[in-house]
């Protein structure tokens, strides 16, 4: 799968997912700072961190992560429909949005000297993350932005994601309910 960010007029941005098992889709996002759009830095946590069941984990295996919709406009009832009957929610999607916002600050800090935000050491503590994970995604992070800057208006920024594209495997369910024990009665003979 690969994602690419494209930089438009008045700091705004799009986002276009191209996807070899399921259909492509797009997505505009909010206003981004000079830096990074909070995508980018979404997909590098995500990517780095190994969150597979939120905004592009979910994206890469086959969904729209309640945010994207198809590029094929024939496409979009179907989505609608599937909204209306499976309401569903991203397990890691909370996780996600602590984890941006973590990067998203020490990111700054890495790069401008900046105060840290006393919330951002509470957050480190409460999502138990890999230091060197951090590292390295606030290493990637460092290398995207300077892209990012340089880049004029309806400029492309693409990514791919480091894992294979698919549905998310799940563990199978005990369609059955479990049944009490039964006595086995001795049989008459």
């Amino acid at each position: 799968m690969r994602v690419t960010f494209t930089k438009t007029d008045h700091h705004r941005y799009g986002v276009y997912v191209h996807r070899d098992k399921a259909p492509d889709l797009w997505m505009y996002g909010p206003k981004y700072d000079d830096e990074l759009p909070h995508d980018v830095i979404h997909f590098v946590g995500e990517a780095e961190l190994g969150l597979d069941e939120a905004i592009f984990g979910d994206v890469a295996a086959g969904g729209n992560a309640k945010s994207f919709m198809p590029l094929d406009r024939d496409l979009i009832p179907k989505l609608w429909r599937q909204k209306r009957m499976h309401k569903y929610v991203l397990p890691e999607g909370r996780r996600s949005e602590d984890i941006a916002y973590v990067l998203e600050q020490l990111s700054h800090e890495r790069r401008h000297g900046t105060a840290r935000d006393p919330w951002v050491d509470e957050l480190l503590a409460r999502l138990r993350l890999d230091p060197e994970r951090v590292d390295r995604a606030l290493a990637w992070l460092d290398e995207l932005a300077p892209q990012w800057a340089e880049l004029p208006a309806e400029g492309e920024l693409t990514l791919e994601w480091p894992r294979p594209e698919g549905r998310k495997r799940h563990p199978p369910r005990d369609r059955y309910r479990k049944r009490s024990r039964q006595v086995r009665r001795p049989s008459r003979q």
